[in-house]
């Protein structure tokens, strides 16, 4: 079962966030990274500098890209390994800020009495997270049945948010 939580986030939300992580001691992976790469942790002081991130909390199963302008990399295989997958919401050209997610598998694939299932810290880490964004954040007036949660800077900021993709609407902020 899959995990998928829509979210607006300023940078001081996400800073926010970050500090709130940081005890859980979750490892931060580019979504491609070269063969050997040590992800650091999770702290307040970490940049986000791409647009997606893995926030690991275990230890991560990957294979190599073999085709594309990414050949020669590796990604994390996000449904095996015990990974979080965050994608920023970032400013388009517009300056409306676009939506972003969090998606976790938090289910292993396959006969659990063999596989042992996502290892317990994953686990609190998902549910904390979970936790953490529909206690601090509002949520916005349903857009197309999805509700959406946005970080108490970005409410404050009244900057115009949109879903994120070609054609995303309009989206306000409802409480």
């Amino acid at each position: 079962m899959a995990l998928e939580i829509r979210f607006f986030m300023s940078t001081e939300d996400e800073r926010e966030l970050l500090r709130r992580l940081e005890p859980l001691r979750l490892e931060l992976w580019p979504v491609f990274t070269e063969a050997g790469f040590s992800a650091p942790l999770v702290t307040a002081e970490t940049e986000l500098s791409a647009p997606a991130y893995y926030l690991a909390a275990g230890d991560v199963i990957g294979y190599p890209i073999k085709r594309g302008k990414e050949r020669g990399r590796w990604k994390i295989d996000e449904v095996a390994s015990p990974v979080i997958y965050f994608l920023r919401s970032l400013p388009d050209d517009e300056g409306e800020l676009r939506s972003g997610y969090f998606w976790a598998e938090t289910e292993a694939a396959g006969d659990n009495a063999r596989t042992g299932g996502k290892p317990v810290p994953f686990l609190r880490a998902v549910r904390e997270l979970q936790e953490m964004i529909k206690a601090r954040y509002r949520k916005s007036s349903p857009v197309r049945g999805l509700t959406y949660f946005v970080g108490p800077a970005t409410a404050r900021m009244g900057t115009p948010l949109r879903e994120e993709g070609r054609k995303g609407e309009p989206v306000r902020v409802y409480r």
